[in-house]
């Protein structure tokens, strides 16, 4: 049966269903979701029952993964080993590697802590990503929740004069300004040097819909060429702008659920819940964006 797409949003954001990931799909399928995904940004296909090989398969089809850093895991750091074997899936979780709760001191549960920020996965690369997908595995009872920003509308509603004021401005990205914000996770020097700044324009055309779009966020630290506090200032501006409630959607999960982003021209945020008590499981894949890598490298 072919993919039925539902809107979810006035704005972007598409249910797709009639699909089983789990088993191989065919190209028109592949190019159905595909051509979603550059409509509405972000997509929910429910009831997606996945083991990690199975994400890894379909995430592959759109492009090559990122693997996850080996960032809170170095002796004298709080690591120790991994939880889940394929450093292709993001182990987005308050979980050990024995399954167990993280205690809130743990490095992992620091880093973690910055995804209630809004940002936009892997700015703080050059070749930054494409798509992100998030698997849920277990979910706590109340909260957790992710919400998704629309940076093609918030682009378009923007005044006339903001957007002749964004032409030709380029902001630095970096993992470690965003951990300062929030939850204080030190890196070591290895750390820092395996992840330098990125620098990306304020305002890029998405390559699916060919619509302009704002690429802020957390981890972007200043604006290149501008006094630092002008230019923090601005970019806290457009954040405040771009996540106004009518540029924002707030998924509830459910198991099985796989939501899939569009890096390029959105931003998310977790919500809390309460992590001491309940344990949540979600699993990361994210595409690299070959196009921007090749316009850097």
């Amino acid at each position: 049966m072919n993919p039925v797409v539902a809107p979810l949003h006035p704005l972007f954001v598409a249910k797709i269903t009639e699909v089983d990931l789990a088993r191989q799909i065919d190209e028109a399928t592949q190019r159905a979701i595909e051509g979603a995904m550059d409509t509405y940004a972000v997509c929910v296909l429910p009831d997606q029952h996945l083991a990690d090989e199975e994400q890894i398969a379909f995430s592959r089809l759109y492009g090559s993964l990122e693997v996850e850093p080996e960032i809170g895991r170095k002796t004298g750091a709080g690591g120790r080993a991994r939880r889940i074997a394929s450093r292709e899936i993001f182990d987005i979780s308050n979980l050990d590697e024995n399954g167990n709760i993280r205690g809130e001191q743990d490095a992992r549960s620091s880093l973690l802590q910055i995804t209630q920020l809004w940002h936009t996965d892997l700015s703080f690369r050059e070749g930054s990503a494409k798509w992100s997908m998030l698997h849920a595995k277990a979910i706590p009872p109340a909260g957790g929740d992710t919400e998704y920003a629309d940076a093609r509308a918030a682009y378009d509603a923007l005044p006339d004069a903001m957007k002749r004021r964004l032409v030709g401005l380029v902001a630095e990205h970096s993992a470690w300004h965003s951990t300062t914000q929030r939850g204080g996770y030190a890196p070591t020097e290895e750390e820092r040097r395996s992840y330098p700044p990125a620098r990306h324009k304020l305002v890029r055309r998405h390559p699916g819909s060919g619509r302009n779009a704002l690429y802020i966020g957390s981890h972007a630290s200043h604006i290149v060429g501008i006094p630092v506090e002008e230019g923090q200032a601005l970019l806290a501006e457009l954040i405040e702008f771009a996540t106004q409630p009518q540029f924002v959607y707030r998924h509830k999960w459910q198991v099985g659920d796989l939501v899939i982003w569009d890096n390029r021209c959105t931003m998310h945020r977790a919500t809390p819940f309460a992590a001491a008590d309940h344990g949540r499981d979600m699993r990361r894949t994210t595409i690299i964006d070959k196009a921007q890598e090749a316009l850097v490298g």
